[in-house]
């Protein structure tokens, strides 16, 4: 008979955790705070998560597999096999759809990821690096698998800025969304625009790729090469 009041606590909790996070930061929201916006306990939340960095670890894993819905939904979440099969054209669209999960997720009306992530990363909590190892990481490294085998060519040091440059174009439109509105006149961002940015954020991120290939076989035609040894 207590499982399901236990379930609903735990539920609430979550979501009360999420929205005081979202709001105050990890450091400004008080376990003793979120169960009382939950209609819980203390005890209740020491119960369920044993600690607020816990709790709070709870939270963004909740936003980061919602992004794995979203990626799988728009079929941008292959195993490493099935990726290093794909061909150049379903490269890119792989591209292009796991930057329009990645927008979909940071840019959703009413979505706690963005902020949660804005705030984290600007203000760290002691919880950044677990943070990094479990969710971030793993995104970042089959982004960078893409990207080399967009561009096998590129030195690993030549990948890992060109991954960092893809994610950092993507997140510009939330770090600056409230100027961006403010420039074209908006109070949001117009249906669709998820889409089109990350299309425009694959061309571009493309188009640079491709630019550094071709840059590096120039230099690589244009070093002297080495002259034969004189015979004696």
């Amino acid at each position: 008979m207590s499982a399901a009041p236990d379930s609903g606590t735990r539920a609430r909790l979550l979501e009360a955790a999420g929205e005081l996070f979202a709001e105050r930061g990890f450091r400004g929201a008080t376990l003793r705070d979120i169960a009382e916006r939950a209609g819980a306990n203390l005890a209740a939340a020491n119960y369920h998560f044993g600690s607020k960095q816990a709790l709070y670890l709870e939270v963004v894993n909740a936003q980061f597999e919602r992004l794995e819905r979203r990626l799988l939904a728009l079929g941008a979440a292959p195993d490493l096999a099935a990726l290093d099969r794909l061909s150049r054209a379903e490269l890119v669209a792989l591209l292009r759809g796991r930057l329009q999960a990645m927008l979909d997720n940071l840019l959703e009306e009413g979505g706690l990821h963005g902020t949660l992530m804005q705030r984290e990363l600007t203000d760290p909590s002691e919880a950044l690096p677990l943070i990094v190892a479990r969710f971030i990481e793993p995104q970042r490294d089959l982004l960078r698998r893409i990207v080399t085998r967009l561009a096998p060519g590129l030195s690993p040091a030549e990948a890992q800025w060109c991954t960092e440059s893809v994610v950092g174009m993507a997140s510009f439109y939330l770090t600056h969304r409230a100027a961006l509105l403010i420039l074209h006149g908006r109070t949001a961002y117009p249906p669709a625009f998820t889409r089109q940015a990350a299309e425009h954020v694959a061309r571009f991120a493309l188009g640079g790729i491709e630019g550094l290939v071709a840059d590096r076989t120039r230099r690589a035609r244009a070093r002297p090469r080495a002259r034969p040894a004189a015979r004696r």
